[in-house]
């Protein structure tokens, strides 16, 4: 059994932005950390068409905004390249774009797919822009030269997607997910058949090295389950072992069981998937330790939903947004404020003590 904790509010534990100014002006649709971990920046992207970036300031202990980019259309998803000068962006309108940082971030659009860009991924061995639409197409653009060159097409419709190199995972729909090495080429993706059931849609898929070696991949469903399997590399294909699917806790509200959306998920960079986070559309986040299967901590945000959580590479800060995550459509819009904070991971938040049935941590 899961240990049953008492939510806690982070509100007060945590960095907020320095100028409310400087906050979102609508849902926030992606975070990135700067990769290399060491000048505690990371960046969002938001369906106000904006691209913001944030600095870590422990001394007074907020975020300052250092920079503003505006895509001139709603942002799905940023990352950085590897040395941290160029920001790549995935637009609603099907745009893929660049911008430069060391000039003054001026935009580049690299190329463009038929529907919106999903999700983009900046490969730094392959020096390559991976981008995934909802056009069903997987694309790999080289910034030396002009268009794509390579694409690959999907048999369904792509959610969400993350890289480990060697590895790309997408969850898609009907309960599929492709899991493709890039060292090995291909011209038919092979799919699996998501461990959730084919009840739940794909919300969120992370890769992570497991600590015993290997990998494990994880996703989360919109019925508020999660898994994380570890996947054999040998052979001709690629078989999951599931290790943990477990349930976030339930609310009763008028007698009926209301079941919530796990909206973003993750693993810490340096515990495999033995630390994994959820965020959730009911403003819940937790923690949990699939190792000792226990739920370390939660906090409660009162009803604002977690749109996005992101560990930094070394592991000491969460960034995360709060907002409206679109589960009542238009009617619901803007019924939530947006917002961005960063929460400083401290070691008892890592690992679950079994005490007497109890965890023991404890917020002041």
């Amino acid at each position: 059994m899961l240990s049953q904790l008492q939510a806690q509010d982070a509100s007060t534990l945590d960095f907020n932005v320095a100028d409310p100014s400087d906050q979102p002006k609508d849902t926030v649709s992606s975070i990135a950390w700067s990769p290399s971990g060491n000048n505690s920046t990371f960046v969002t992207s938001d369906w106000d068409s904006q691209i913001r970036i944030y600095e870590v300031k422990e001394d007074p202990g907020t975020l300052v905004q250092e920079a503003q980019f505006d895509a001139e259309s709603p942002c799905l998803s940023v990352k950085w390249n590897d040395d941290e000068t160029r920001v790549f962006a995935g637009c609603a309108d099907g745009t893929v774009k660049l911008f430069d940082i060391l000039n003054g971030g001026k935009c580049l659009e690299i190329g463009k797919h038929e529907g919106p860009v999903k999700s983009v991924h900046w490969i730094p061995s392959e020096k390559c822009l991976l981008t995934i639409s909802f056009d069903k197409t997987i694309k790999c653009w080289d910034l030396r030269q002009d268009g794509h060159t390579s694409e690959l097409q999907l048999d369904y419709k792509p959610f969400c997607s993350d890289v480990l190199y060697p590895y790309l995972a997408v969850g898609l729909s009907d309960a599929k997910i492709l899991l493709m090495d890039f060292t090995k080429s291909t011209s038919k993706p092979s799919y699996l058949d998501s461990p959730l059931g084919v009840q739940s849609q794909i919300t969120m898929i992370k890769l992570t090295l497991a600590r015993e070696g290997g990998y494990g991949v994880g996703l989360s469903g919109n019925e508020g389950r999660t898994n994380v399997s570890k996947f054999d590399t040998g052979g001709s294909a690629i078989r999951l072992q599931s290790v943990i699917t477990f349930k976030v806790p339930e609310k009763v509200r008028n007698n009926e069981t209301m079941k919530y959306s796990v909206n973003c998920f993750g693993f810490h960079p340096h515990r495999g998937y033995q630390f994994i986070y959820t965020g959730e559309a009911d403003g819940r986040l937790f923690f949990w330790d699939s190792v000792k299967k226990g739920r370390i901590v939660d906090f409660d945000f009162k009803g604002n939903s977690i749109t996005q959580a992101e560990v930094d590479p070394t592991g000491k800060y969460m960034a995360y947004s709060l907002g409206y995550d679109w589960a009542r459509g238009i009617q619901g819009y803007m019924s939530q404020p947006s917002k961005v904070c960063v929460h400083a991971l401290k070691d008892r938040e890592l690992e679950f003590q079994h005490q007497g049935g109890k965890n023991p941590i404890t917020y002041p």
